[in-house]
């Protein structure tokens, strides 16, 4: 931090110096312009001055960035591993910036090699106005004069620039480095993360008996899982045996598909028969029974016959019934007629009797 405070002043001392410089050379500037009034206007050429700090030289170890860094480290204010956080952040600024300034002294370079050319073009110009006048007058001194003071202030005024652009940039790593230092945690902070990380290691532990028993049952279940496939190869092996035996008989039993094709054969022949037979059942099967069906039309016929000759009876029959019922009653009728007239008979032979004895 001292060294950055020492770096801060010598750069103010420059600039007052500028300062200074730059109010001498305007006074020297007003009074040659004063001559300039009457004569032709003619255009003044900047001629830009690289000055920059070659940030590709800086030993990152002796910014003041780093030597804060590693006062809080010693300090034991910050972590070496935020430490080495922000040391690798700002390595990456600071190749952002040398990347920028290398393109800055590129545009710069080319800026001042189109002044010289100006320059040179304004020179020709010259020459070809005071063409009659070859010898150098008191107007072109004072003109050389202005040019060079132009240029002397534009370098001033770069590196003014160049001094603001530095302060700005420390301004960002002094902002950069307290915003880190208000990140680090306080003592009470600290015992409480200690105590989570306690918590935490607790429950690890117990995680790790708990898994170390996951390990142990899946160790017993490898063992079981290996007897069983020992069983399953000893199995395999005994269908391997079978398997073998299996293709013996397939060898054995291959003349057996020739006998198979001659049974298939006389199959075939009997089955041609049966289809022919059965054509010429069919035909007869048709035949019987368009029979059936005229025999059941004369025998629906003959049952309506039936029903009308049982119905025809059974009208006779009660007739029947009922001139018994009335002979049965005549017979009884006759019965009594011919019992009145034997008792009348024998009445009348008694009645004759009587009558004839006392003749007697």
């Amino acid at each position: 931090m001292e060294d950055r405070s020492k770096y801060i002043a010598e750069e103010s001392e420059d600039e007052e110096d500028e300062e200074q410089e730059e109010k001498e050379k305007k006074g020297g500037a007003s009074t040659s312009t004063e001559t300039e009034e009457d004569q032709e206007d003619i255009p003044s050429v900047i001629v830009p001055t690289i000055n920059i700090r070659e940030e590709r030289l800086v030993d990152l170890a002796q910014t003041p960035a780093f030597l804060c860094l590693n006062e809080l480290h010693t300090s034991g204010k910050l972590p070496g591993t935020r430490m080495a956080e922000l040391k690798a952040k700002y390595t990456l600024l600071h190749d952002t910036v040398v990347s920028t300034q290398e393109s800055e002294v590129q545009l710069l370079e080319n800026a001042k090699r189109f002044t010289e050319q100006i320059q040179q073009q304004q020179v020709r110009l010259q020459e070809a106005d005071d063409f009659p006048n070859v010898f150098t007058t008191e107007v072109s001194k004072l003109r050389e004069q202005l040019l060079k003071y132009q240029n002397e202030y534009t370098a001033v005024q770069e590196r003014e620039y160049h001094t603001q652009y530095r302060l700005n940039s420390l301004t960002e790593e002094k902002s950069l480095v307290l915003k880190e230092f208000e990140k680090i945690p306080k003592p009470g902070e600290i015992e409480k993360k200690t105590k989570l990380l306690k918590e935490s290691t607790e429950e690890l532990r117990k995680e790790v008996i708990q898994k170390r028993l996951e390990i142990k049952n899946l160790r017993e279940d490898v063992v079981s899982k290996q007897k069983q496939l020992m069983k399953e190869q000893k199995e395999l092996e005994e269908l391997m045996d079978y398997q073998v035996g299996l293709k013996d008989d397939v060898v054995h039993h291959q003349s057996v598909p020739v006998q198979i094709t001659k049974e298939i054969e006389k199959l075939t022949r009997r089955k041609i028969e049966t289809e022919k037979k059965n054509v010429v059942l069919e035909f007869e099967l048709k035949e019987l029974s368009d029979s059936l069906k005229k025999l059941e039309n004369k025998v629906s016929a003959l049952a309506e016959e039936r029903d009308d000759t049982i119905k025809e009876v059974e009208g006779k029959r009660t007739l029947l019934e009922v001139k018994e019922r009335e002979y049965g009653q005549l017979l009884k009728l006759l019965e009594l007629t011919k019992e009145n007239e034997a008792s009348s008979l024998a009445e009348r032979l008694l009645i004759f009797l009587h009558i004839l004895s006392p003749k007697f």
